[in-house]
């Protein structure tokens, strides 16, 4: 407790009082908003957002993950209807409006955390303007807060996907801190590697998809430390990272054994995502699979983006589609070899015509986001922007020679881009990520705008940081 509160009473010295006094207001405004969405929700929450309540009432009210009526539930990730079904218990009742209060704390955390970040990568000059300015992102951006109105996994993943970047980073500084008696003068703190790994674990349990960036930083681990020291502490770091990556991971792993009949580290539901972004008629997207198979199996017209197509149940569809394609395997298994093979075909019939639709995918997947507001032109620009000064915090990062910083910064958005350019790449991929682009953003902007910063200090106090 002495050092916690020796921790918080060095914070005005650390940041300035100014800065300070300004999150704390940027982050009052991002409960403020998020509290109007949890008493006014989204009207038409999409079909994950209705899988997501049902489990997590199922595991507050049956104690099992998804009931007996519910079919495929291991296709989601377990880790938000863990939480939210905490917070039923926490409260005594399954009700959504408690999980969105889960999911608005949430945001307001990630507010702070993200600000650190900026904070880190802005360094003594621009720390403070990156900072903030990655932190009001958050507490305005209205996919963020469109999401807090549903019921997602995207809230936890966007606190914790750059608590494990910033930790990294942590972790790398901290690495070389203790001198070890007998290691030739090495230094080595292998604890240090705790924090990240847990937490790209977490990450990882409420996106699936960053179970690949986890590995990645695993090797990232191991390589920094076999560059800074030898191969068996190179080793050792990346051993600790990856234990503790898989520590939160490995109980519902053995569940998914015993239940399932073969190795699922997080979720099934791979299939299904490979099956949307291979179609090709449908432009690799979501809604337009699902209007196709509607018109197919139900002889019903719905325009994709219509509130119709949205209250259709699509798991009987992908069903059909399955036992139709594959009958002698399971539902996810028959989707992912469907998409294997529509891809074999698509690309056999039309190699640029596949490739273009790729690019369109990853071009929607960065130039929009979930909700109306972003659905405008107006919006579209804003998000455009935003990715544009991300882009431009990486290459600030490049230029002046930051390289590991840019590697650790680009290494989840290109991995994740990846995996939505071969299989779905919804808007909704983008979310998480940017937690990451925002601090980006910010150093881009503050880089720019140094000058009439520079001409305005807001305090004498003159922030330090640890930059590679």
């Amino acid at each position: 407790m002495t050092a916690l509160a020796d921790w918080i009473r060095a914070l005005p010295q650390r940041y300035g009082k100014r800065t300070l006094i300004a999150l704390g207001a940027i982050a009052l405004l991002g409960l403020v908003v998020r509290a109007y969405v949890v008493v006014n929700p989204v009207e038409h929450p999409g079909d994950d957002s209705h899988a997501y309540y049902a489990l997590s009432k199922a595991l507050y009210t049956e104690q099992s993950f998804g009931g007996p009526d519910f079919e495929d539930s291991s296709d989601w990730s377990p880790g938000a209807p863990f939480l939210y079904a905490a917070s039923f218990y926490a409260t005594g009742g399954a009700r959504e409006g408690t999980a969105r209060i889960v999911a608005a704390l949430l945001g307001v955390a990630t507010i702070l955390v993200v600000f650190a970040l900026g904070w880190r990568l802005g360094g003594r000059a621009h720390g403070r303007w990156a900072g903030l300015f990655a932190a009001f992102a958050v507490a305005v951006y209205p996919p963020f807060l469109h999401t807090a109105g549903e019921l997602m996994s995207e809230p936890p993943a966007m606190l914790t996907l750059p608590a494990a970047v910033l930790a990294f980073l942590w972790a790398c500084d901290r690495s070389a801190d203790r001198l070890v008696p007998g290691m030739r003068g090495r230094r080595v703190t292998w604890w240090v590697w705790v924090a990240p790994g847990f937490l790209f674990g977490l990450t990882a349990m409420f996106r699936p998809e960053y179970l690949l960036v986890g590995a990645a930083f695993v090797a990232l681990a191991a390589w920094r430390e076999w560059r800074r020291r030898e191969w068996r502490l190179g080793l050792a770091g990346a051993a600790v990272l990856l234990v503790a990556l898989v520590l939160p991971i490995l109980p519902w792993t053995v569940r998914n054994l015993v239940v399932l009949d073969k190795v699922v580290p997080i979720s099934t539901g791979g299939g299904k995502a490979l099956y949307v972004g291979t179609y090709l008629p449908a432009d690799g997207e979501y809604q337009r699979v699902k209007a196709d198979l509607v018109r197919r199996y139900r002889g019903l017209d719905l325009a994709p983006d219509s509130d119709a197509l949205d209250r259709i149940d699509p798991t009987p569809l992908f069903d059909r589609v399955a036992k139709e394609e594959h009958p002698d395997l399971s539902r996810d298994e028959a989707l992912g070899k469907a998409g294997k093979e529509d891809f074999s075909r698509y690309f056999g019939e039309d190699p640029w015509g596949y490739l273009a639709m790729t690019a369109r995918k990853v071009g929607r997947m960065w130039s929009s986001g979930v909700g109306e507001a972003m659905s405008t032109t107006a919006g579209r620009v804003v998000q455009v922007l935003l990715v544009l000064l991300g882009l431009a915090g990486l290459g600030l990062l490049g230029l002046r020679r930051r390289w590991w910083e840019l590697v650790v910064l680009a290494t989840p958005i290109v991995l994740v881009t990846a995996v939505g350019a071969v299989s779905l790449a919804a808007p909704r991929r983008n979310e998480v990520l940017m937690t990451l682009v925002f601090p980006l953003a910010g150093l881009a902007l503050s880089s720019a705008l140094a000058p009439i910063s520079s001409a305005r200090e807001w305090s004498p106090e003159q922030a330090s940081s640890q930059p590679n």
